[in-house]
């Protein structure tokens, strides 16, 4: 539970200190004026007209996105660890207690498998439950409950179950290898198999900003008032375009880069991770990768 409001407050003060910071250069910055006219209704907007601001606020919001996402990431990643873990840890355990093993001799095997965070888990808990501190089952599903790890949490039950009744221990552990097993292996081949659709990603953003940049460089500069001349006698209707500065466009498009790594990093985070927020990591890397190609294109093309 402590693990949990204090996670709460670190996203609450992140996304505090996002919109303070997005708030205070909005301020600070130069800005447009843009009207739009809807029959008799003018509406007038203020936006940003300035790319060093623009980077800055990517850059800084990346940033900030950061002291989020690392946390969670490694929660995720102690999570995919466990996961790969039980059902090699579940066969030691089975093979241990179908070899007359103790409880100590089989978690000091388990501690071998992968990386060992299960096999730590359970010595610990072991150790817990030989001192009268707590029992096996319970101090497991706490350590479930802190990583949120619902297979974890179920391996708690399994073992309460097994080491209680003390009965057809093998069948029940064998079913249940069986099971982790097979759902695992699904699971992980769903994600290894949709991966590559994350570098598809990183490829299709990159390419948007840069013909954006290439589009915007010649074919601003050829847009002018333009009037349509008139046919037959008949006067034709005048249509003016307003030429769109190259420093507006550029930060437009910074804007909208903002946006849509924030909308790709969710979409990463909920395909790949199961979870959206661990995608943010995608989001802040996206952000900061294309503010960087838009500002050296703004350098390169429009002001060479």
């Amino acid at each position: 539970m402590r693990e949990m409001q204090r996670q709460q407050l670190m996203d609450l003060m992140s996304t505090v200190l996002i919109l303070v910071t997005l708030v205070v250069l909005f301020i600070i910055s130069p800005k447009m004026l843009i009207t739009f006219q809807f029959d008799k209704s003018v509406i007038t907007i203020p936006i940003m007209n300035n790319i060093n601001y623009e980077s800055m606020l990517a850059v800084l919001i990346a940033t900030e996105l950061l002291l989020i996402t690392i946390p969670r990431y490694r929660v995720w990643k102690i999570n995919t660890d466990v996961d790969t873990e039980l059902p090699s840890v579940i066969r030691v355990i089975r093979d241990g207690l179908r070899a007359g093993l103790t409880l100590n001799e089989i978690t000091g095997l388990v501690r071998r498998v992968g990386k060992g965070r299960v096999g730590e888990i359970l010595s610990r808990a072991v150790a817990a439950q030989m001192s009268g501190e707590s029992t096996i089952r319970d101090y497991v599903l706490k350590e479930a409950g802190r990583i949120g790890n619902e297979n974890l949490a179920s391996l708690a039950i399994i073992l309460d179950t097994v080491l209680r009744r003390g009965t057809k221990e093998v069948e029940v552990l064998d079913m249940a290898y069986r099971s982790f097993d097979s759902y695992l292996s699904y699971t992980y081949e769903k994600s290894n198999s949709l991966r590559p659709y994350v570098a598809l990603i990183y490829v299709i953003m990159i390419l948007y900003v840069v013909l954006a940049s290439i589009i915007a460089y010649f074919l601003l500069p050829q847009i002018a008032r333009m009037s349509l001349s008139t046919v037959s006698g008949v006067p034709a209707p005048t249509v003016s375009i307003t030429i769109i500065s190259t420093q507006l466009f550029a930060t437009l498009l910074g804007l909208s880069i903002i946006i849509q790594s924030l909308i790709a990093g969710a979409i990463i985070g909920r395909v790949t991770y199961g979870k959206a927020s661990v995608g943010m990591l995608h989001a802040s890397i996206l952000m900061i990768v294309l503010t960087a190609v838009n500002y050296i294109l703004y350098l390169t093309l429009y002001l060479h």
